[in-house]
């Protein structure tokens, strides 16, 4: 199996973050790789705050501040980090989330990865949260990167869903490859569902050991929310399937995926599709 990355960077203090990690997912999928720059445009409305001249529509930060060889630095960081992967580049100015998103979109990937920026006051209000919007609108998997860490701890959450089982499988994967444990997690909302949690459970060791990889079972009873985010401060990896909702779905219902992506401390695959695996 050969799989298609495409990799959101940034000039971040986090990309080192990004960088440990995706290496150790993107090998254990078999992955190549292109890693994309995109230099934000700098919004009319902050000159005043950044105290700088107002300049032609569309200059980028980088331009702005004379630092146009950032993106030529940020890939030669990435090769250097993921020698041996195959890796292709590509830099555009644009909105960060909206880029990487048109080029999901218009491309031919299986998997998505991006870190979060640890943007703070003005540049998050420029930037914004672009992990998040890439989380939530992404047609493909995507690979969240929150902290830096040896993947030896893998928790996959299912709800019995065809998502849930793609996780188990891409879960069950790089558990295999990467030699680490791998843990397989339904949640019930109320007592009364417990067994159906406990099946769902059972359903994912099977998908695991088809991968040639025994997997712990754990079931829980409470807020799934709730416990995901708790539960995944043990893990180095938490793997789910989402749906997708709608806008007003997410409003009455809330949304578990982004909920665990936005709180939870590790990093976390949020898996909308399975084209590598189908």
């Amino acid at each position: 199996m050969k799989t298609k990355f495409l990799l959101g960077v940034f000039p971040a203090e986090h990309l080192d973050n990004l960088l440990v990690v995706s290496r150790q997912v993107i090998k254990a999928l078999n992955g190549e790789v292109t890693a994309m720059y995109v230099a934000p445009e700098v919004p009319k409305r902050y000159y005043s705050l950044l105290n700088i001249p107002a300049g032609p529509s569309g200059e980028t930060i980088a331009k702005m501040f004379g630092v146009e060889w950032v993106a030529e630095k940020v890939f030669e960081k990435v090769k250097k980090a993921l020698e041996g992967i195959k890796v292709e580049t590509k830099s555009v100015v644009g909105d960060p989330a909206r880029e990487i998103l048109n080029e999901i979109d218009e491309g031919n990937y299986d998997f998505a990865v991006v870190g979060t920026s640890g943007a703070t006051g003005i540049q998050r209000a420029i930037l914004g949260s672009v992990s998040g919007k890439v989380a939530e609108y992404s047609k493909i998997p995507v690979l969240i990167v929150k902290k830096k860490t040896d993947i030896k701890n893998i928790l996959v959450c299912t709800d019995g869903s065809k998502l849930a089982e793609c996780a188990v499988k891409i879960g069950a994967y790089v558990a295999k490859n990467l030699n680490a444990k791998l843990t397989v997690m339904s949640v019930a909302r109320e007592e009364e569902l417990k067994e159906i949690a406990e099946k769902n459970v059972e359903n994912g060791v099977k998908i695991a050991e088809e991968y040639g990889i025994s997997a712990e079972k754990l079931i829980k009873v409470g807020s799934v929310r709730d416990t995901i985010i708790e539960e995944s401060k043990n893990y180095d990896l938490v793997l789910l399937g989402s749906r997708g909702l709608s806008k007003l779905q997410r409003l009455l219902m809330g949304h578990v995926s982004l909920a665990v992506v936005a709180h939870a401390e590790t990093n976390v695959f949020i898996v909308r599709s399975c084209p590598a695996f189908e």
